[in-house]
Order: structure tokens, then C-alpha cells, then sequence
């Protein structure tokens, strides 16, 4: 299981689904108690060139992330969660406020192909946030909430005439 991570991150985008599903299947048994490096190998992968690759590692960590939000409370549930939060919140918000700040850039220069990878990240990133402050409102995102509230109102007015689909229907009926 020390390779796991190694090796999604040098597979193909399909193979490497399967592959974060088996260390999100393993991290429920073993993870932090037993896997103390698998966070550390997942947050130094964040700043990869590749967004295969980060995409990965993001997708990884909402399937860890997500049993944040349906464990009944416990002193040992909080203890996770800080341990993951001491580690992962900061890289967390300075992805977030990275790719913020790339998406107009990327908007103008109608490079789709760059823009979606970005727009997964973005979406992953917040269903981790949620999952962060499900049970409890962290203190590093209470003095981080500029930044994120600033990135979440850009994403519901975000418009990109060139992700849009002519064939989608926006009005009921």
C-alpha cells in the first residue's frame, strides 16, 4: 500500500479511478492509524504539472474525505479530522486560490482543453470543503473565509460561452 499512490499517479486516467477507489477502500480500515504516509504522498502530488494527476489525487481524497460527513460525531472521528486538517487545509486553499486565479486567464484565451481539467479540480476542491466542514466549521477556514466565499461567488456568476452546450435546454418544460 506505500506504492498505491506512486503508481495511480503514473497510470492512465482510467486505470487510476480503480486505483483511488482501492486506496479509498483500504484508507477506510487503515487510514490515519495505520497509513500515516498516504496523506503526505497525496498533498506532494497537488502540485503536479499534470491534471491527470491532481485530478487524481483530488478525487482520492473527496472518497477518504466523504465519511467526514456520515459518521455520527465521536471523539475519534474529530481526531481524524483534525489530523487530515493540520495537514491538508492549507494546500487545500492554496490550490483553490490558484486555479481562481487561472481561470480568467484561461477563459479569455478560449483554451478549453486547459480549462476543463481546472473546472474537475474546482468542483472536487469544493465537495472536499464540504466535507472538511461537515461536522464542524474548522478554524483555519473561519480565518480563510474571505478567500473562499470570494472563489465560491466567482463560481456561481462564472459564465464561459465556450463550455456552454447549444444543445442543452435551459428552460423548463
Amino acid at each position: 500500500k506505500n506504492h498505491l499512490v506512486e503508481l495511480m499517479c503514473t497510470v492512465p486516467p482510467q486505470i487510476q479511478v480503480q486505483l483511488g477507489e482501492s486506496i479509498s477502500l483500504i484508507a477506510a480500515s487503515d487510514f490515519p492509524s495505520q497509513w500515516d504516509n498516504l496523506l503526505p504522498d497525496l498533498i506532494s502530488r497537488l502540485d503536479n504539472r499534470d491534471w491527470s494527476v491532481v485530478n487524481g489525487v483530488l478525487v482520492t481524497a473527496n472518497s477518504i474525505f466523504k465519511r467526514f460527513r456520515y459518521v455520527q460525531r465521536s471523539d475519534a472521528l474529530y481526531k481524524d479530522i483534525l489530523y487530515v486538517l493540520h495537514r491538508f487545509q492549507e494546500p487545500l486553499t492554496e490550490l483553490f486560490k490558484a486555479i481562481n486565479a487561472q481561470l480568467d486567464a484561461f477563459t479569455a484565451g478560449n483554451n478549453v482543453a486547459e480549462l476543463r481539467p481546472r473546472l474537475a479540480a474546482l468542483r472536487t476542491i469544493c465537495r472536499i470543503f464540504y466535507s472538511l466542514n461537515y461536522q464542524d466549521l474548522p478554524e483555519y477556514f473561519e480565518d480563510h473565509m474571505e478567500e473562499w466565499m470570494a472563489g465560491f461567488a466567482k463560481h456561481l456568476e462564472y459564465v464561459n460561452p465556450h463550455l456552454e452546450d447549444s444543445d442543452e435546454e435551459n428552460e423548463p418544460g
